[in-house]
């Protein structure tokens, strides 16, 4: 099978009611351009129906979806990283389940790979992009306080908006970055841009257009303890190797 231009890989935890959504929305966007795609759905651990979802899809995609499924439940992080180092595409990119980011912002981030960044990913803070839908006020708080501290205490300054569940990748980047990364949950974001950065990776943002899941997975106070505890980890360099899938 010849290699894909671009692999799109969707992590899924528990979305049994609205993955197909997504995978729908997916192959809609992308059987109309004009370069090879797959998607990679990938189940993390999920307690419904989400596995059994994702393997009827595959089935009937004629191969333009995988469905890569694994037990127990991981993190985002594990979820992500398994699908980056399954993928075959000469680009990578991932997109949140929840359709919070259009497919058609792809052409922003495919574009400034082609540009000659390394990673692109997607931002709301930029002047450019347009938030449809804001979050609860209680997570814009938490996302400002969040983001001060990843910026001056990570390292990773510069950057406006290090969580937007959109982003891209050359296979090269993709490969070597997602390899050596260790964090499991939702931090895994920072370290993969940290990362980047010690390596010497040309790093961009670009704007999309963003509306707010409210079906969000993420619990603000349980989330917010173990983000803490990712964050010293990669600060202070305490990861344990990922064992693979």
């Amino acid at each position: 099978m010849a290699q894909p231009y671009l692999s799109v890989i969707i992590p899924a935890y528990n979305e049994e009611t609205k993955i197909e959504l997504d995978l729908a929305a997916a192959l809609e966007y992308f059987e109309a351009q004009p370069y090879g795609f797959e998607v990679v759905a990938v189940d993390d651990g999920s307690s419904d129906r989400t596995p059994e979802v994702l393997r009827a899809w595959e089935q009937r995609s004629a191969g333009r979806l995988r469905a890569v499924c694994y037990r127990p439940n991981r993190g985002k992080g594990c979820a992500v990283r398994t699908g980056m180092l399954a993928a075959r595409g000469e680009v990578r990119m991932f997109a949140d389940a929840g359709l919070c980011v259009p497919f058609h912002d792809t052409v922003a981030g495919l574009a400034a790979l082609g540009r000659g960044y390394d990673v692109a990913i997607g931002s709301r803070k930029l002047a450019d992009s347009r938030v449809l839908q804001p979050p609860a006020r209680y997570r814009q708080w938490g996302s400002r306080l969040f983001g001060a501290v990843v910026r001056r205490i990570m390292g990773l300054g510069g950057l406006h908006d290090t969580q937007c569940g959109f982003k891209f990748y050359t296979a090269r980047a993709a490969e070597e970055l997602f390899g050596a990364s260790r964090i499991d949950g939702f931090m895994f974001d920072a370290e993969i841009l940290i990362l980047a950065r010690r390596r010497g990776l040309k790093i961009c943002e670009f704007p999309v257009q963003w509306r707010a899941d409210p079906d969000s997975r993420y619990r603000p106070l349980v989330g917010s303890l173990r983000n803490l505890v990712e964050l010293a980890r990669i600060k202070f360099g305490r990861t344990r190797p990922h064992t693979g899938l």
